[in-house]
C-alpha cells in the first residue's frame, strides 16, 4: 500500500477544541450507537424469524429472499424526499419520527399471514425507515470536525457490530412460541420494535440540531466548534464548488459511489439476512446458530476501530476502503471453498465480517469530503438510497441460488466477487483522480482531492 503522508498541520489542536469534541462525543455517540443497534436489529429480525416463520407460512427460499429485500425498494424511493424534509425540520425531530414510525410498522409485521402480507409489511418498513442513515451522517457532519468523523463513524459501526448480539437473543424469543396464542417469530417482531419507539422519543429529547444550541458546551468551546466547522465548510466549497440539494443529487462522483455502495449492501445484507439459515446447514442448534452468527460482528470491532483511526491519521479513504473490501472478498472466498468444513467456513465468515464492517465504516466518511450541509444530506441520500438496492438483490440472489443449487456455496462466492468489484471501482476512481480525469460536477471548481 502506498504511504500517504500525515498532514502535520492538523496534529495540534487547542485544548478548548479537544474538550469540545470530547463533550460532543460523550453526549451524542452513545445514543446514536444505540439507535444503530436498534436499526440493525430491525433489519436482522426477519432472518431469525425465518427459522420458523417460513415453514409455518409456507414461504420458499426465493420468496423469502424477495420479501426480505423488497424493503429496500421503498426505502430507495423515499430516501431523497425524506432527507429533503430533514434539512428543513432538523435531524433531531425527523430522526425521532423515523424511529417511532418504523417501530410501529415492525409491530404490525407480527400480524402477517403469508408472502403477500409480509411483502407489504416490508414495503411499509422501507417507507418508514427511509432517511435514517443519511440523517445520522448529516448530524455527525454538523457536530464533528472532519478529522474526527472517521473515528466517530468507526464507533457507530462498532455499535452496528454489537447488534449481532441480538441474533442469539432473538433465538431465545422464538422459544416464547404459544405465549398469548402467538407464534415465537411473531414475538420477535413485537419485542424488537419496542426499543425503536423508546429511542425515537429519546432522540427528540437529547439531540440538538446545531452547535449554537449546545448548552452543554462552554461559550469558548461552542465558539471554537462553530468556527472550526464553518472553516471546513468554506474549504470544501472552495475545493469542490458550492452545491445545492438538487445538484448534489446528480453529482457524478455521487453516482459512482452509488455503484460502490451497491456492492457493499449486496454482500452485507445478503450475508446478514441469510446467515442464520446458512449456519443451520452445519447442523447447529437454534441457540448455537444465534451465538455463532454474532462472531463476524463482534470480532470486527477492534480491527474496525484501528482501521478507521489509521484512516483518520492518514486522512485517506479510498485505499483504506479498497483494502477492507478485499479482506471481505478473501473471507467469503475462504468460506465458499471450504464450506464443507464448518470450522474453516465460519473462520472465513469472521474474516469477511472484519472486511465488510471496515469497508462500510470508511465508505460513509467519503461523501463529506466533497459535500457539505444540505448537499451532503442529498448526496448521501442518493448513495444510501439507490446503493441500498443491493440490499434487495443480495437476499434475492441468495434465495434464487439456494433454490437452484440446493446450497449456499455459490451465493457466498458471489458475495466475495461483488466486494472485489467494489474495491476495484474505488481504486479506479483514485487512479483517475490522480490523472485528473475523475468525474466532477459541472461548474464545480477545481476538484483536486481524491475520494480520500
Amino acid at each position: 500500500m502506498p504511504e500517504v503522508p500525515e498532514r502535520t498541520e492538523l496534529r495540534g489542536r487547542p485544548e478548548v477544541g479537544n474538550r469540545a469534541v470530547r463533550k460532543v462525543t460523550a453526549r451524542f455517540l452513545p445514543l446514536i450507537g444505540l439507535c444503530y443497534i436498534v436499526v440493525y436489529l430491525d433489519r436482522l429480525n426477519i432472518g431469525v424469524a425465518a427459522l420458523t416463520m417460513n415453514d409455518e407460512l409456507g414461504i420458499s427460499a426465493s420468496a423469502f429472499g424477495f420479501t426480505a429485500g423488497i424493503y429496500f425498494w421503498s426505502y430507495t424511493v423515499f430516501e431523497p424526499p425524506s432527507n429533503y424534509v430533514l434539512t428543513r425540520v432538523g435531524a433531531r425531530r425527523w430522526i425521532g419520527r423515523i424511529m417511532v414510525t418504523w417501530g410501529l410498522v415492525t409491530i404490525g409485521s407480527a400480524a402477517v399471514q403469508g408472502t403477500t402480507s409480509l411483502a407489504c409489511a416490508r414495503i411499509l418498513l422501507g417507507v418508514a425507515e427511509a432517511g435514517f442513515s443519511p440523517g445520522m451522517l448529516y448530524f455527525v457532519s454538523r457536530w464533528f470536525p472532519r478529522r474526527d468523523r472517521g473515528r466517530a463513524m468507526a464507533w457507530i459501526v462498532a455499535f452496528i457490530c454489537l447488534s449481532s448480539v441480538g441474533t442469539p437473543v432473538m433465538t431465545y424469543i422464538l422459544d416464547l412460541d404459544g405465549l398469548l396464542g402467538l407464534s415465537g417469530w411473531r414475538w420477535v417482531f413485537i419485542i424488537t420494535a419496542i426499543p425503536a419507539i423508546a429511542l425515537g422519543c429519546t432522540v427528540v429529547a437529547v439531540l440538538r440540531d446545531d452547535p449554537r444550541d449546545a448548552d452543554f458546551l462552554t461559550a469558548a468551546e461552542r465558539e471554537w466548534l462553530i468556527a472550526e466547522l464553518e472553516a471546513e465548510e468554506r474549504e470544501t466549497t472552495d475545493a469542490h464548488g458550492g452545491l445545492g440539494f438538487a445538484r448534489a443529487l446528480v453529482h457524478p462522483r455521487v453516482l459512482v459511489l452509488v455503484s460502490v455502495f451497491l456492492c457493499v449492501t449486496f454482500s452485507l445484507n445478503g450475508f446478514q439476512v441469510w446467515i442464520p439459515q446458512i449456519l443451520a446447514q452445519f447442523g447447529l442448534s437454534r441457540v448455537q446458530v444465534g451465538w455463532v452468527a454474532t462472531l463476524p460482528g463482534i470480532l470486527a470491532i477492534g480491527p474496525v476501530l484501528w482501521w478507521m483511526r489509521h484512516s483518520d491519521r492518514r486522512e485517506e479513504r479510498g485505499v483504506h476502503f479498497a483494502v477492507a473490501a478485499a479482506v471481505a472478498a478473501a473471507g467469503f472466498g475462504i468460506a465458499a471453498v471450504f464450506f464443507s468444513v464448518p470450522a474453516i467456513a465460519i473462520a472465513g465468515f469472521c474474516v469477511a465480517g472484519v472486511g465488510l464492517y471496515g469497508a462500510m465504516a470508511v465508505f460513509v466518511t467519503i461523501p463529506s469530503s466533497f459535500l457539505t450541509g444540505a448537499a451532503l444530506a442529498a448526496g448521501f441520500g442518493v448513495i444510501n438510497g439507490f446503493g441500498n438496492l443491493g440490499g434487495y438483490w443480495g437476499p434475492q440472489v441468495t434465495g434464487w441460488l439456494k433454490d437452484t443449487t440446493h446450497g449456499f456455496t455459490a451465493a457466498i462466492g458471489v458475495y466475495g466477487v461483488v466486494m472485489a468489484l467494489g474495491a476495484g471501482i474505488v481504486l479506479a476512481l483514485e487512479a483517475a483522480t490522480r490523472r485528473g480525469t475523475a468525474p466532477t460536477a459541472p461548474a464545480a471548481g477545481a476538484d483536486k482531492a481524491a475520494v480520500s
